[in-house]
């Protein structure tokens, strides 16, 4: 999760280097985004941390961790991609929103298009709701079949520095 304290250079993407970005973003998460199209205004911009974010009305929406671009939860309840889910139990929930890894014991329900390594969206089991960005140690097949232990690693949940961020 990249520290946020400002936003140290931030600029309006040109055509050319939106799609680039956009491209980049759903060959990574193997999902398109389709309400970004070139006419809307992204902004990129870069934190004091040195790492990359894409900013749409002045909210993050896509950060880059360890070299790879995470939507942000604020783009998943905008519906801007549609992100493989991991639902996760009512028990889990206070957990997961305070940072931990998911376990597999907490998990409900499992996209068939989860990847191993791949990016995931935890959702609750009542309302659906995203409520962390991970990545996923196993594939949708293995992560049914193993019993226990750590599966997915988060990295961005509510009331972190970047949901707090946007908020303000």
């Amino acid at each position: 999760m990249p520290k946020i304290e400002r936003i140290k250079k931030r600029h309006l993407l040109k055509k050319r280097e939106h799609k680039e970005e956009i491209a980049r973003i759903e060959q990574e998460i193997g999902s398109s985004i389709t309400q970004l199209d070139t006419k809307t205004q992204l902004e990129g911009g870069i934190l004091d941390d040195g790492s990359r974010i894409l900013l749409l009305n002045g909210e993050i929406i896509f950060f880059e961790h360890e070299g790879r671009m995470f939507p942000a939860l604020r783009a998943l309840l905008d519906d801007l991609i549609d992100v493989p889910r991991v639902t996760v139990d009512m028990g889990a929930v206070r957990f997961v929103v305070n940072g931990a890894d998911i376990m597999r014991p907490g998990i409900t329900e499992i996209d068939d298009r989860v990847k191993e390594n791949g990016i995931v969206v935890i959702v609750d089991e009542n309302h659906g709701k995203p409520l962390a960005v991970g990545v996923s140690k196993m594939s949708a097949e293995s992560l049914r079949a193993a019993s226990g232990g750590k599966v997915i690693k988060s990295i961005h949940h509510i009331n972190d520095d970047l949901w707090i961020f946007g908020r303000s």
